[in-house]
């Protein structure tokens, strides 16, 4: 009740405008700025790469060691969204998250139907100590509040401090994210989304599906900000 009375003032008090533009919105970014983010159009459900053949739904080569159901990353990891990105992780700009998680969201509304939890990448204590929030969360909350979905934290940890994934290749990604995640909750009969800012190779992803896949959930989707172009070499 509070929060229909008093949101609307706060509205007017401190109107909200885009991050990149500075123009007046009410969704994050503006319409003309979310266009000029490179979208990532016909991608394979599976591992979220793109663009398919037309009329085709998955990689002729698809990877069959995923961990997730499907793979959702409305956008491409390139320039303008990249700066954006980076300034939420490493450059303490917070609350652009529900800016990027905002359009998240949208993209995700009709998986909607086959999702009932949200589990944010986390981060290990130490880095959660030096950066002061986990991006991941912060995207997950404003998908979260949009699409009406809990975010599941207790019990999922990140127990393995690792070095940062975005200096390594391919390989060693998923040497060094092996056995980094740890779930002591049980999830049977769950339906989870994973959140987080961008997929790469997947080995983080795929680490953490595993993990909540052996808690017990029956579906591991995965929903990111942003896929790379093509997996590094």
């Amino acid at each position: 009740m509070l929060k229909q009375v008093y949101e609307p003032l706060w509205g007017l008090l401190f109107p909200e405008t885009c991050p990149r533009c500075g123009g007046p919105t009410s969704t994050g970014f503006c319409t003309p700025c979310r266009h000029d983010f490179p979208r990532n159009i016909r991608a394979c459900r599976y591992c979220g790469i793109g663009p398919l053949p037309s009329g085709a739904k998955v990689c002729a080569q698809h990877n069959p060691a995923w961990q997730t159901d499907q793979i959702l990353a409305p956008l491409l990891f390139a320039w303008p969204l990249e700066r954006y990105i980076y300034a939420l992780k490493f450059g303490g700009q917070r609350a652009l998250g529900r800016a990027l998680g905002q359009i998240l969201a949208e993209s995700a509304a009709p998986q909607r139907c086959n999702i009932d939890a949200i589990v944010s990448v986390p981060l290990h204590p130490r880095r959660l100590l030096q950066r002061g929030y986990n991006q991941a969360l912060e995207i997950a909350r404003s998908v979260s509040a949009q699409l009406h979905i809990p975010i599941l934290r207790a019990g999922i940890q990140r127990c393995k401090a690792t070095p940062p994934q975005s200096r390594l290749t391919a390989a060693q990604r998923q040497q060094n994210i092996a056995g980094a995640f740890a779930v002591r909750r049980d999830l049977s009969g769950r339906r989870v989304a994973i959140i987080d800012d961008v997929i790469t190779t997947g080995a983080t992803v795929n680490a953490l599906a595993n993990a909540i896949r052996a808690a017990g959930a029956t579906r591991v989707e995965a929903w990111a900000v942003a896929r790379t172009p093509l997996p590094p070499v």
